[in-house]
């Protein structure tokens, strides 16, 4: 049962979705299951296994919800004794201590256009866990010569988007070799289901293209989605410095809702 929960949930994580593991990890008396238990809950509520059942297993399914929400880890022991019989699927009299884990899954980056940004950018973000894809109409420029340890897609940009695997955890960059090219790419990703999506160029660039968009039928809500200009404000002149402040970027969105961004707001009177 736990491998074939584990293959689930490995399942689960590699389509950019997110789920709390929850393991007892100590009983004490008479319990429905025993320490070494487990099942996961995803992130939209489906329970994956079972750790006994009733309104015990109900309890747990809200505390892995706030776990998954809180991005932290939970322990806690339950009064199994404080239950009646038709709670739980045996009269117990015992105590569960549970733990539970949120996990999502590795951050995936895909850049689309392969040059020296694509090249700066790549060097800083694989080494902080991204999974980097990199694109280019150009094989020359979407190769593993050129991006040695990275996934490549050479083919026309109006293909590319189609030939990816885009989820909720996916970071999506455009940084082709010009506004036309972007904007095709930009068009094909508005309606996917990203973590992140932005766009190189002056607001003067995004305010064309978002004219070009809106008269095209896309909608205030799906442009609203779009980071243009990409990158924190550090005033960035040359490829590095401007992978520098997209790294910056894509980290602050990363970790927006971490245990330790959630306390700098508090601290600060801010809302997430």
């Amino acid at each position: 049962m736990t491998q074939s929960l584990l293959r689930k949930i490995a399942d689960l994580l590699e389509q950019g979705h997110r789920c709390a593991l929850v393991t007892i990890t100590h009983t004490v008396g008479s319990t429905p299951r025993q320490a070494g238990a487990k099942m996961a809950v995803t992130d939209s509520g489906e329970v994956i296994g079972t750790v006994g059942g009733g309104c015990v297993e109900a309890d747990l399914c809200a505390l892995a919800q706030t776990a998954l929400d809180k991005r932290e880890h939970i322990t806690k022991t339950i009064d199994l004794s404080v239950r009646s019989s038709d709670e739980i699927d045996m009269l117990c009299g015992g105590k569960v201590t549970v733990m539970v884990e949120p996990l999502e899954a590795t951050p995936h980056l895909v850049i689309f256009g392969g040059g020296h940004i694509s090249l700066a950018l790549t060097r800083l973000c694989v080494p902080l866990g991204f999974q980097v894809t990199v694109t280019d109409d150009r094989g020359a420029f979407a190769s593993r010569e050129r991006f040695p340890g990275v996934e490549v897609l050479a083919c026309p940009f109006e293909e590319q988007v189609e030939r990816l695997t885009l989820t909720p955890s996916t970071f999506a960059v455009i940084v082709t070799r010009g506004h036309e090219a972007d904007e095709v790419v930009l068009r094909q990703l508005l309606d996917k289901p990203l973590r992140f999506l932005g766009l190189i160029g002056s607001r003067s660039k995004w305010s064309r293209i978002r004219e070009h968009l809106l008269a095209d039928g896309f909608t205030e809500e799906q442009l609203e989605r779009v980071v243009c200009p990409i990158g924190l404000e550090i005033w960035a002149e040359t490829p590095e410095e401007i992978a520098v402040a997209i790294t910056a970027q894509l980290i602050q969105i990363k970790n927006a809702e971490s245990p330790k961004a959630r306390r700098h707001r508090a601290r600060r009177g801010e809302t997430s």
